[in-house]
């Protein structure tokens, strides 16, 4: 399984920095699972327990908001999945749901977190790697800002445009924003 596991990993590029030892390390750990179409992988308000990485298949990423569930993303093979539940442990953000059948790797936080304390090349590889998804997905959200921030209303339109203060908050909110 471990063999299995390090080749599934070696095509993702979370692990593109890992030499043959250190993808062992981590194939050592992680554990595949399949998801059936229409079922969640995991629960926005449930507890992180670890990192996806999408080996087949797709996954779409929604929040719940006051017009009821908004979808955000939709992963696909190579996609990284619940990476700020390996950082901080706060609850999972949004909720994850196959599309189709898809098969993942999960990253457990309790085997990384060893990893970590160990001083596992490895582990720290796989840290500065979440880093950069962090850095790209915030500077997708800030563009996001932006975009909203120029938009125009609608003629008619109930809503009032966004004042700088809306938008300024919108922004500290997206900086924590993940999966």
């Amino acid at each position: 399984m471990v063999e299995e596991h390090a080749a599934a990993l070696k095509a993702m590029a979370l692990c593109r920095a890992l030499s043959g030892v250190e993808l062992d390390a981590i194939a050592a750990i992680v554990e595949t699972q399949v998801v059936a179409a229409g079922k969640e992988l995991f629960r926005e308000g449930d507890p992180g327990n670890g990192l996806f990485l999408v080996v087949a298949g797709e996954i779409e990423i929604t929040k719940r908001g006051p017009r009821g569930d908004r979808s955000l993303a939709r992963m696909g093979a190579g996609g990284v999945l619940g990476e700020m539940s390996l950082v901080t442990a706060d609850v999972r953000s949004a909720t994850g749901r196959a599309i189709v059948e898809s098969r993942v790797l999960r990253l457990p936080v309790q085997g990384f977190r060893l990893l970590l304390q160990g001083g596992s090349t490895a582990a720290l590889k796989i840290a500065a790697a979440i880093a950069e998804v962090l850095a790209r997905r915030l500077g997708t959200m800030n563009n996001m800002v932006l975009e909203l921030a120029d938009k125009v209303d609608p003629a008619g339109s109930a809503l009032p445009a966004l004042t700088d203060t809306e938008l300024a908050g919108m922004y500290r909110t997206m900086q924590v924003w993940s999966f």
